[in-house]
């Protein structure tokens, strides 16, 4: 009976195999999906955006308190600060009026001067620079100075040329300050010879002031044994030059210039045309008056400035007796004529607008017994007045010295003595 029981058991799961495999393996994917599901493999946390929402925070407002005490504000008046006003005097014209159209749109402009005579040029617009040489003073954009370089003013010894080195770094002074807008030419002068700077008029850049300086440096040295700049031999090379270029202005010389004058030069003579066309047959433009040609002729500027120490024209109205100057009178000179000579120019260079024509200042050194005065007023008078222009004179150089040029001057005076 045992063994029969035991061979339906066999019987049965061999007959079953099949059957009993498929259970037991669901029986273990059932398991292992229960394990399964019991791990997590990842976790995944999302973060909202920040948001930052204003919020009004009420404040509390504070009533303005009312002041205790009442303040009174007192407004203070600045004080008006005193500016130095240079008058100049005005001279009466006794040219014939010319009226001129109304210019509008410019203050102070052409068309509203009034008077009479030779272009007032200082009343020429507001914008002009004041040019004050030595004490005579004008207004002017276009401007020549005439510089009288010859005995007079470079002497024997270094004491007395000290007068001339002087006037030289007064120049130098003069044009360093000119605004860069303005146009400027400088030429100096001893009875036949005009030696000019430039050929026509500079701006007055850094560079262009340079040039002055470059030019009249080697003039006047202090100490030497020489005599003033425009002496030179006759025949000689230099003198040759001198006066081939002075006929075929503007021609330049540099060359065999004696170490005493300008670096370089450009010599003017009148032509013989304009010579007798405004001046007269047998005569000649000599000294400051062919200076001023020069400036009228060749560079048209607004203003001219002499300095000289006596008077000198084409008549040769210069054998005054110096020795007694009081004997002088108004009627033995011709200023009066060199001033229908220049007015001549005036009329072909300028045409006939009276605004355009330009000053003449004259500023006269005081040498030997000569009245300087009389002089600035009696023989200059007609051509500075005529003109508009302004004039002055210079009795004791030492007053335009600086410190340092004081001193070396009392230095020579205690070596040479009284000037």
């Amino acid at each position: 009976m045992a063994v029969m029981g035991t061979k339906r058991e066999k019987k049965f799961f061999t007959s079953h195999s099949k059957s009993s495999a498929m259970v037991v393996s669901l029986v273990l994917h059932a398991i292992l999906a229960v394990v399964a599901l019991s791990f997590v493999a990842v976790t995944v946390i999302t973060k909202e955006e920040k948001k930052f929402e204003a919020k009004q925070v009420s404040r509390p407002k504070m009533p303005p308190r009312k002041l205790q005490v009442p303040v009174k504000i007192k407004k203070q008046k600045r004080k008006p600060k005193l500016r130095q006003r240079i008058v100049v005097k005005t001279n009466i014209r006794n040219m014939p009026y010319i009226k001129m159209p109304e210019i509008s749109g410019i203050k102070g402009g052409m068309g509203t001067m009034g008077g009479s005579g030779l272009g007032d040029a200082r009343s020429i617009g507001f914008t002009m620079p004041e040019i004050d040489f030595f004490g005579a003073r004008a207004k002017a954009e276009k401007v020549c100075f005439i510089i009288h370089f010859g005995p007079a003013t470079i002497g024997e010894t270094p004491l007395s040329r000290m007068t001339g080195y002087t006037i030289r770094k007064r120049l130098e002074d003069m044009v360093n300050r000119l605004p860069n807008y303005t146009l400027f030419n400088v030429a100096c002068f001893f009875i036949n010879d005009t030696w000019a700077m430039s050929p026509k008029m500079l701006s007055a850049t850094p560079a262009n002031k340079q040039k002055v300086m470059d030019w009249m440096e080697p003039v006047n040295p202090l100490e030497g044994n020489y005599d003033h700049c425009f002496w030179r031999r006759k025949d000689s090379k230099f003198d040759n030059a001198i006066r081939r270029a002075a006929g075929s202005y503007p021609t330049r010389v540099d060359e065999g210039i004696p170490f005493y004058a300008p670096k370089w030069m450009y010599p003017y003579v009148v032509s013989s045309g304009n010579t007798e066309k405004y001046l007269s047959e047998g005569k000649d433009f000599i000294h400051w008056n062919r200076a001023v040609a020069w400036a009228i002729l060749e560079q048209k500027p607004d203003a001219i400035f002499i300095l000289t120490t006596n008077y000198i024209d084409g008549w040769g109205t210069f054998e005054v007796n110096w020795n007694n100057p009081s004997k002088y009178k108004k009627e033995d000179g011709q200023p009066a004529k060199m001033m229908e000579s220049y007015k001549k120019m005036f009329l072909d260079i300028y045409g006939l607008d009276r605004k355009k024509w330009p000053t003449i200042n004259v500023v006269v050194l005081k040498r030997g017994r000569a009245d300087p005065k009389m002089v600035l007023n009696d023989q200059f008078g007609p051509l500075w007045k005529k003109t508009g222009g302004d004039g002055s004179v210079i009795t004791d150089i030492t007053r335009f010295m600086n410190d340092e040029e004081a001193v070396l001057y009392r230095k020579y005076q205690e070596q040479y003595g009284s000037q």
